[in-house]
C-alpha cells in the first residue's frame, strides 16, 4: 500500500535516508518515532495523518525513550525539525512529518525504518554498557601497564562512527582535560550528548569547545553559527583547508584527531613511560568512564 503524497518529493531524500542521519540520537528519534507512528497508523486506517500536538509529541516522547533515555524534553527539539532541511510541517496547531519525504513509500517501509529506529537507541545504549565495562577493565589494570591504557585511549579515539559519536566527544575530553589540568587549567563538560546545550560541548575559562565526528561543511556552518561573539576551538577528526577556510577572528584554534594522538596524548604517553606508572593516562580513562556512567545517570535515573 502505498502512501498518498506529494510527488515533487525526491527518491533521494526521503524519510528515511534524513532520519538514518540520526541513528542512536534520543533527543531526535524521541520526536520522530511518535509522529511517524501516527502515520504509520493513518496510512492502514487510509486517512490522511492529521498530526501530533506538541504535548501529544512529549508524551510520545518519554514513552519511546523511557528504556534508554531519561532526557528532559524541550520544544527545540521540535523546531529545530521545522524548515527544508527539517523533517516536521505544521499543520493547524500540529505538527505531521513533510510530505515530501514520504513520497512513494509504502507503509510496510515506514514500519520497518520505525523498527530500525527503536533498535538503533537500544544499540546506542548497549553500546555504552560495553564501554563502560571495558574502562573499569582497564583502570583495574597494574599501574605499570601503560601501553595497554595507551592502546584503549587510541582505539576509542578511532571510532568515530561509534554510538553517534559520543566516544570521540568523550574521550578527547578526558585527554584534553588531563593535559590541560598539568599546566593548571580547568576544561569542564556539563551537558550529555543528548542535551540541550547550545553548541558548547566543553567549556573553558573564555572559550567553548565545539566538538564533532560530522565531516560536512554544513556542520562547521551550523556550529559556528551558535553562540554567536564567542571564541571557539573546533574539535574534528580532520580540518580541511574549507573548514580553515570558514573559521573567522571567534575561532582560537581547531584540533583534530592526530593533534590529539600525537600532540596531547603524545605528552601524557611520555611522562608516563618515564616514571613506568600509569599516572596521567589512568586518569584520562576514570575521566571518561565518569562521563560515561554520567550519561547513563542522565539517561536512565
Amino acid at each position: 500500500m502505498s502512501i498518498s503524497v506529494n510527488q515533487r518529493g525526491s527518491r533521494d531524500k526521503d524519510i528515511r535516508s534524513l532520519l538514518r542521519k540520526h541513528l542512536g540520537q534520543g533527543t531526535v528519534l524521541g520526536v520522530a518515532i511518535p509522529v511517524l507512528a501516527d502515520h504509520i497508523e493513518a496510512a492502514k486506517e487510509g486517512t490522511s495523518p492529521g498530526g501530533l500536538t506538541e504535548k501529544q509529541i512529549e508524551a510520545g516522547f518519554r514513552q519511546v525513550l523511557a528504556e534508554f533515555v531519561k532526557s528532559d524534553y524541550h520544544s527545540t527539539y521540535i523546531h529545530r525539525r521545522l524548515g527544508a532541511s527539517g523533517f516536521l510541517e505544521p499543520l493547524k496547531g500540529k505538527y505531521r512529518i513533510r510530505r515530501s519525504l514520504l513520497a512513494g513509500l509504502t507503509v510496510e517501509d515506514l514500519e520497518r525504518l520505525h523498527a530500525e529506529l527503536l533498535e538503533s537507541l537500544r544499540s546506542a545504549y548497549e553500546q555504552r554498557q560495553a564501554v563502560i565495562r571495558r574502562l573499569e577493565k582497564t583502570c583495574s589494570l597494574p599501574g605499570e601497564q601503560v601501553q595497554e591504557r595507551s592502546a584503549l585511549v587510541d582505539e576509542y579515539l578511532s571510532q568515530l562512527t561509534g554510538n553517534r559519536g559520543e566516544i570521540f566527544e568523550v574521550v578527547s575530553f578526558a585527554v584534553l582535560r588531563e593535559y590541560f589540568r598539568t599546566f593548571g587549567f580547568s576544561l569542564q563538560r556539563f551537558s550529555t550528548t543528548h542535551a540541550n546545550d547550545g553548541g558548547m560541548d566543553f567549556v573553558a575559562a573564555d572559550a567553548i569547545y565545539q566538538v564533532t565526528t560530522d565531516e560536512s561543511i554544513q556542520k562547521v556552518r551550523k556550529d559556528l553559527a551558535k553562540a554567536p561573539g564567542t571564541r571557539r576551538v573546533l574539535v574534528r577528526p580532520t580540518v580541511t583547508p574549507e573548514v580553515t577556510e570558514l573559521c573567522g577572528d571567534e575561532v582560537l584554534e581547531t584540533i583534530e584527531l592526530r593533534d590529539i594522538l600525537n600532540h596531547f596524548m603524545g605528552w601524557l604517553m611520555g611522562r608516563d613511560s618515564r616514571s613506568k606508572q600509569s599516572r596521567h593516562l589512568q586518569r584520562v580513562l576514570q575521566i571518561a568512564l565518569e562521563e560515561f556512567r554520567r550519561e547513563n545517570r542522565a539517561e536512565v535515573a
